[in-house]
């Protein structure tokens, strides 16, 4: 093979060199799925929200198994004077009892309550997990405006030494003074430390979103993915009825409200019969092993009258459900005005994306108008300088508002609660 290179005029070293700057260089792309991805495996606040789950589901198993049999093991060994002379007497008594509950109303509510609770977490388990997301994709979302702004600082920086190359050929040339030469080497050093400054910003919001998942990422991986610049196509009732079906804190809130109608009932059912059935098989005597006893019960507990104290606590208990009810309005609202704000948001830097853009193309025109201009001689440095500086702005004002298009769009979606579905 390397005979063959050499024949097609290809060096080893050269393709050595091309292997190393590859390797040197590799990168892994980072989309919104990725990202996801690890957000659902390494975020450590999901795992925390996982692991309440199993806590309480759990419980909920521990309060099933107390409709179960139990079972005890009885000893007693008792050593005494029968009549108060100089001889012991003894007796023994061992045996073994089963006991269950068979019928049991409130505890019945009970376990319908534990059953509501875990999905109650189950939705704060989504609320995290929207949250979690959003943070991360809105670091990810800056990240790429970053690695989009260095890209562009780095053309800045190509095009202030094109023109200090212009401006020191004309110096040579005569044609101009040697302020040119300086005012245009003073661009360049502003040109540099503007790119370092991104660069450093780019290195902390990787940091960043690389903390919100447990530092999973190994340093190389770059954002891969465009920013939008269509406008979204969907209504505001549109939109709001997708909240009002995906948001996780709603069904959170309704979910609290068959809790407490479901504490409701267990109150009520206080004074409701439990039926208790039990077992047992029993030896006692005054030797060992003892005589023969067996015994089977039934036992039925009606409770009458408690003097008024489920009553009130009845009461009560009405009196938090509809703190519940109230609080599910209250969320409903803020969704509402989340959603709202959010379209605006969108609106308004829709408005403002496509206006830097018209400025951005007026921009590079002047530019390229004044560049030839000051070649032919016919146009000073102030004025290349002066064009040159605003389509600089132009585009760093372009790549803003896109950026914070985008950032509107994503709250957007976080809002509706559509970032828990589906690609972003």
């Amino acid at each position: 093979i390397i005979s063959l290179l050499r024949q097609i005029g290809v060096s080893v070293k050269y393709l050595i060199g091309l292997l190393v700057l590859l390797v040197s260089t590799n990168s892994y792309a980072l989309t919104p799925s990725d990202l996801k991805r690890l957000v659902l495996g390494k975020s450590l606040d999901l795992r925390i929200s996982k692991e309440r789950i199993r806590q309480e589901k759990f419980l909920k198993k521990a309060k099933f198994r107390e409709f179960f049999p139990k079972l005890s093991l009885s000893f007693n060994f008792q050593e005494f004077y029968p009549d108060f002379r100089q001889n012991w007497n003894q007796q023994y008594s061992y045996g073994l009892s089963v006991n269950s509950e068979v019928f049991n109303l409130k505890r019945n509510a009970e376990l319908s309550i534990e059953t509501k609770k875990i999905e109650e977490l189950q939705n704060s388990l989504r609320e995290t997990y929207l949250t979690v997301y959003y943070e991360a994709l809105k670091e990810l979302y800056l990240l790429k405006f970053y690695d989009e702004q260095i890209e562009l600082r780095r053309e800045i920086l190509r095009s202030s030494r094109k023109i200090l190359s212009v401006a020191e050929e004309k110096y040579k040339q005569g044609l101009v003074m040697i302020t040119d030469v300086l005012k245009s080497k003073a661009e360049v050093k502003s040109a540099e430390s503007s790119l370092m400054e991104s660069e450093n910003n780019y290195r902390k919001t990787f940091n960043s979103l690389n903390s919100l998942l447990d530092f999973s990422l190994k340093g190389n991986e770059k954002p891969e993915f465009e920013f939008l610049k269509n406008p979204i196509g969907k209504t505001v009732r549109e939109l709001l009825q997708t909240a009002f079906k995906l948001r996780p804190e709603i069904k959170k809130a309704e979910k609290s409200i068959e809790v407490e109608r479901e504490r409701a009932k267990v109150i009520e059912r206080n004074l409701s019969p439990v039926v208790s059935v039990s077992l047992s098989a029993q030896r006692s005597g005054t030797q060992f092993p003892g005589e023969k006893s067996y015994s089977m019960g039934v036992t039925i507990s009606y409770p009458l009258f408690d003097s008024g104290q489920t009553e009130y606590r009845l009461l009560s208990q009405r009196s938090s459900l509809v703190q519940s009810e109230l609080e599910f309005r209250k969320v409903k609202n803020q969704v509402r005005l989340e959603v709202l704000n959010a379209v605006s948001d969108v609106k308004s830097n829709y408005e403002k994306l496509k206006s830097s853009e018209s400025f951005l193309d007026y921009s590079k025109k002047a530019y390229e108008r004044a560049l030839n201009e000051y070649r032919l001689g016919v146009s000073d440095i102030v004025l290349l300088l002066q064009t040159f500086n605003n389509l600089k702005k132009a585009e760093e004002d372009y790549l803003s508002a896109l950026y914070s298009y985008n950032l509107s769009v994503i709250s957007l979606k976080k809002a509706t609660g559509e970032l828990l579905g589906g690609k972003n």
